[in-house]
Formats: C-alpha cells, sequence, structure tokens
C-alpha cells in the first residue's frame, strides 16, 4: 500500500516541537530543526555529526525504545508516539514525546520522520501529583517528620541531583532542619541560626518572605557567613520558598540543594512553587489537627474531672454516640454497650422513665430546648443522680437531623444536700427537744427546790420531796444525754 507522505508531514508538523529525519536505524540524523535547542540544549549540529548522539542521550533505564525505533523499518504510512526520558546538556532529565512515521518514497531510500516535544513539566506535574496522593493517603498516625521526609525524597525521585531541605521556623530562627540526603554535620551547622538577608538562602526567604535563588553560593554574598560549611560539603547552589501560613506567618522553608552552580529551569520553578503550596496545606493541617487534638484532649480531661458528659442522636438511624465520659458516668464499658435511645430508657430510673420519656418526645414535638434531672440505675445497682440538656437539630427545610445534648451527675450534689437537710432536720429536732422536753423535769426541778425553799420541814415528808426532785434530775438527765446523741449525729461525729 502506498502511503502520502505530504499528508504525513503535514500532520507531524501540525504538533508542533523539534522536526527530525534520520535512516531507520537512527544512527544518523540528516536534518534537525532548531526546537531541538530548547529542549536538550544542543546545537542542531551536535545531533547529526555523532551517529550515536540520539542514543548516548536516552536516559539509561529507557534504552529499549533504540530496539523499538528500528522495529519501525517493518511499519510504513503509520504514525507511532513514543515517551521516554532523555538527559539534556545541563545532566538534568528531560521527558520527551516523539511522533514518528517510516516514510517510503520510491525517489530514495525509507527513512524516519518525526517531531519531538517536551513534556517535561506536564510529566512533573503529573509526578508530583501521584506524590501528594501517596503522601496524603499515609496514615494518619504517621509523625510529621516521617511525612515529610517521604515527600522530599520523592522530589528526590524525581529530580536526581537535588537534595531538599526543610526547615522550620520559630522565634526568627532557622531550627529542626530535616534533609534525608544532606549531611547531619551540615544541618548542625545551620541550626538555630537567625534569619536575615546574608543568612544563606533560607535565612533570606524567611526574612524577605519571598522565593530566593542562589545559582552559585561561592560567590553569593547571601552565604558569605556560610560559604565555607557549604562548599566544604560538597553544595554550591542553594534555592529557597518560604512556607507561609495563610495567617502570612512564615512556618518554614523548602530548600533546593545542588553540587554544581546552576540556575532553575522551568519545570523545577513550577515543582518548586507546586511543592512550597503543598507543604503550607501539610503543615498548617497538621498545625491545626494538633491544636483539635490537645483541645480534645483537654475537653475530655474536663468531662471526666467534672463527671459532665454529652451525646448526640441520629433520630433516623437511632444511632447515640457518647463521650467516654459519659460512659463513666452511666458505669458502662464502651467496648460492649451500643447506645440507642431504647437502652437509654431502660438505664432510667423506672420512676422517672415515663417522665423524661415525655420531655423527649415533647422536644421533638415543639422544638424548644429541654432541662431536666433524671436518675439513672449503674449496672451494679447504684443509683445516680444527673441534670441533663437536650437540643434538637434541623436542617435549613426544617427536617429534624438530630438531637445533642449533654449531662452532669449531680449524685454528690444531691447527696450533700440530702445530708444537710438530714442534719437540719437533726437540729430542728434538738431545738425542740430544748425548747419542749427539757422544759419539764426542769421546771418540775425548779417547782421542788421553791417548794424547799418555801415551806417548814417540819410540815412535809423530806424523803418524799428528795425522791421527787431525784427522779426529776434523771429524767432531766436522760434527755439530755439524747440531745447529746443527736448532736453527735449531726455532727457526723461516730464516735
Amino acid at each position: 500500500m502506498r502511503n502520502n507522505p505530504e499528508q504525513l508531514f503535514a500532520f507531524l508538523q501540525s504538533m508542533g516541537g523539534a522536526i527530525w529525519k534520520a535512516d531507520v536505524n537512527m544512527q544518523h540524523l540528516s536534518f534537525v530543526s532548531d526546537h531541538k535547542i530548547c529542549i536538550l540544549g544542543f546545537l542542531p549540529e551536535k545531533w547529526k555529526e555523532n551517529p550515536d548522539f540520539w542514543e548516548s542521550r536516552i536516559h539509561p533505564s529507557d534504552l529499549e525504545m533504540v530496539a523499538r525505533y528500528r522495529r519501525l523499518s517493518d511499519s510504513p504510512g503509520k504514525i507511532y508516539c513514543f515517551e521516554y526520558r532523555m538527559i539534556s546538556a545541563d545532566q538534568s532529565i528531560k521527558w520527551v514525546k516523539d511522533w514518528v512515521a517510516l516514510i517510503n518514497e520510491e525517489e530514495e531510500a525509507p527513512y524516519l520522520f518525526g517531531v519531538m516535544t517536551d513534556t517535561t513539566l506536564l510529566k512533573r506535574l503529573t509526578e508530583m501529583e501521584e506524590l501528594e496522593k501517596s503522601i496524603l493517603l499515609l496514615d494518619i498516625k504517621t509523625s510529621l517528620r516521617e511525612l515529610l521526609t517521604s515527600y522530599l525524597l520523592g522530589l528526590e525521585d524525581m529530580f536526581p541531583q537535588m537534595k531538599c531541605s526543610i526547615m522550620k521556623i520559630k522565634n526568627e530562627h532557622l531550627y529542626d532542619g530535616l534533609a534525608p540526603s544532606l549531611p547531619e554535620t551540615y544541618l548542625a551547622a545551620i541550626e538555630n541560626q537567625p534569619i536575615g538577608e546574608n543568612v544563606g538562602s533560607c535565612g533570606a526567604s524567611a526574612a524577605l518572605k519571598k522565593q530566593v535563588i542562589v545559582t552559585d553560593i561561592a560567590t553569593d554574598p547571601k552565604w558569605i557567613d556560610y560559604r565555607e560549611v557549604s562548599l566544604a560539603h560538597g553544595l554550591r547552589a542553594c534555592w529557597s520558598n518560604p512556607i507561609i501560613s495563610t495567617e502570612g506567618e512564615v512556618m518554614a522553608t523548602l530548600a533546593l540543594y545542588y553540587s554544581e552552580p546552576k540556575s532553575p529551569s522551568e519545570d523545577e520553578i513550577q515543582v518548586m512553587e507546586r511543592a512550597t503550596s503543598f507543604l503550607q496545606v501539610i503543615l498548617e493541617n497538621r498545625q491545626k489537627t494538633e491544636i483539635i487534638s490537645d483541645s480534645n484532649l483537654l475537653m475530655l480531661q474536663s468531662q471526666e474531672l467534672a463527671h459532665f458528659g454529652n451525646w448526640r442522636w441520629d433520630i433516623a438511624h437511632n444511632i447515640v454516640i457518647w463521650s467516654p465520659a459519659l460512659y463513666s458516668i452511666y458505669g458502662l464499658d464502651e467496648s460492649t454497650f451500643k447506645a440507642t435511645f431504647e437502652g437509654y430508657l431502660e438505664l432510667l430510673h423506672p420512676d422517672d422513665r415515663l417522665r423524661v420519656k415525655g420531655i423527649i418526645e415533647n422536644l421533638m414535638n415543639t422544638g424548644e430546648d429541654a432541662d431536666f434531672e433524671e436518675r439513672i440505675i449503674r449496672p451494679t445497682g447504684e443509683v445516680r443522680y444527673l441534670r441533663s440538656w437536650a437540643k434538637l437539630k434541623k436542617d435549613q427545610n426544617g427536617e429534624i437531623l438530630g438531637m445533642i445534648g449533654a449531662c452532669l451527675d449531680n449524685t454528690e450534689k444531691v447527696k450533700s444536700i440530702a445530708s444537710i437537710e438530714l442534719q437540719n432536720q437533726q437540729f430542728r429536732d434538738i431545738a425542740w427537744l430544748q425548747s419542749h422536753v427539757v422544759r419539764a423535769p426542769l421546771a418540775r426541778i425548779m417547782g421542788l427546790v421553791n417548794l424547799i425553799k418555801n415551806i417548814p420541814t417540819h410540815e412535809i415528808q423530806e424523803s418524799d420531796l428528795l425522791d421527787h426532785l431525784l427522779s426529776s434530775a434523771n429524767e432531766l438527765d436522760d434527755k439530755i444525754r439524747a440531745i447529746a446523741q443527736k448532736t453527735q449525729l449531726a455532727d457526723g461525729d461516730e464516735g
């Protein structure tokens, strides 16, 4: 079947990029357009003068592409697309996409015609997206340091010549440096250094709140005080971005190091910007997670100390969620007891069950918040006194979503009030005894004393008077003893 070279040429050229022409073995490139300079940084003559040049620039892991190109000699008239990595003039890795066709014309030998485009940036961003997904899927229990280390190693896999670091900022100082591929001695040398315009790339970016690109550490004034330690560890270029929170605070810096003087390419700038944005999200989320976690811990501790618990009721599915403190109040095990509304009613004191059920039903009918007291019976049989609150939750259309509430264990307070009331009653009893019971024998004693005083002894029997007096005194003593015992009980004295 005869192919149409003109149509193939038109189609391939419409793809844009660097146009090339080569023999079917890809050993001799007879034509290379100037666009090749933009891709790998070599002049067209370099591509044409060396028969093995194209193959020599292919990444070692993608050398199987050579055989695939050479097999095209059996497939005239078709267009193929290959994507692989090549090594540019500055030794960086470039991804290229090559549309290739075998041209078979009668007047000359078959040859390969293609258009090569630079897909590095797109490939990098795709790789970044996959890396970010893998980091976000890490277990929530993964420490921040482990998470950041995994991310930096992922970036370094994309750029094998690059070494990444993150320096946190605290009190305008660099601290807690994290860099999986930098020497520990270097990180120790810059630990706790103050930020400033001439404190290396990281110190300057943190102080200026903007990107700082140092292409040659040996000559840049920002590194004048840190040049010696950097060069001693083979670090010659450093680009740094500040990681700034949504509140405008510099939380950390991201730095990319190279062992040779180097300016960033377009894809490296794009990756750096995206990495900075991703790290901002990670650091801020972890900060907020820690704040929420600490707040929840304090709340749970406060609930436990105050004997205060809360609950949520999904009415549609009859799912009730209790706070840990609530399980403690009810004396139940969270792992074995499944909270439901019916289960809650069963835990109420039988004398309170209908009343509390009516309160909840009224709340659902009227939507008015409820504030009530109730008694529960623990599995041990102990009765506890609770003060409870409940509130209905509705959506924007007024449909009931559920109910939330809380309860306070008032048992000790109720017992204390009952004890005080009992004590007050005992004191009232004592006062009554003092004012009524004691007065009768005391009045008799006083009457007998007055009789003895005013009547001559020969007119009365002295022994009878003494008997009456002794009897009244004994009665008075008994009353006083009874009052003393009640007083001891009221004071809580068991002795």
